[in-house]
């Protein structure tokens, strides 16, 4: 009876720690989904999703919400460091952008390239999407991160930052 009663114990902790591991990888998995594609790729992606409205509306947002941090960006200083910088536009995109549900922020350290840098992500259609918030205020015509960035911007680098900066938006 002992040794019956220490394997279901045994058989529950293993399923736990199954459950555990297979949450946590699907986190990682999450971390690392951030989509850097050309914007033909993304809108072809995007627009074979029989709700086109969700990208449209959603592409509606991220630009209105770009167009608030080009007019904000270089007078607000959201974390009181003294700089205007990629910390203020990803935390401005991020308290601007409507569906909060929807919109991260992310940071990109990436050694090889130099790279050390926050921006943001959308979700649309289920996709991630890299956005550079400083690219209106900077006058590219792109807002995605491999167009703003090229090869310096590699999406195997991305973190969520949400935690971290969120309270900076308030």
């Amino acid at each position: 009876m002992r040794h019956s009663g220490f394997a279901v114990v045994t058989i529950i902790f293993i399923v736990l720690a199954w459950f555990s591991w297979k949450n946590e990888k699907s986190e990682n998995e999450k971390l690392t989904s951030f989509v850097s594609s050309s914007p033909a790729a993304t809108t072809t992606t995007a627009r074979t999703n029989t709700n086109t409205n969700v990208y449209d509306s959603q592409h509606a947002n991220i630009e209105a919400t770009l167009c608030t941090v080009a007019q904000k960006w270089k007078t607000t200083d959201v974390n009181k460091d003294g700089l205007y910088n990629c910390i203020d536009a990803a935390v401005l995109f991020y308290k601007y952008y409507p569906v909060r549900d929807r919109v991260a922020i992310i940071i990109n350290v990436n050694p090889r390239t130099g790279m050390n840098h926050l921006f943001n992500a959308v979700l649309i259609n289920g996709t991630w999407i890299a956005i550079e918030p400083q690219a209106y205020a900077t006058n590219h015509r792109s807002y995605l991160m491999r167009d703003v960035w090229g090869n310096q911007y590699d999406n195997s680098y991305n973190r969520v930052a949400t935690e971290t900066y969120a309270r900076f938006a308030r």
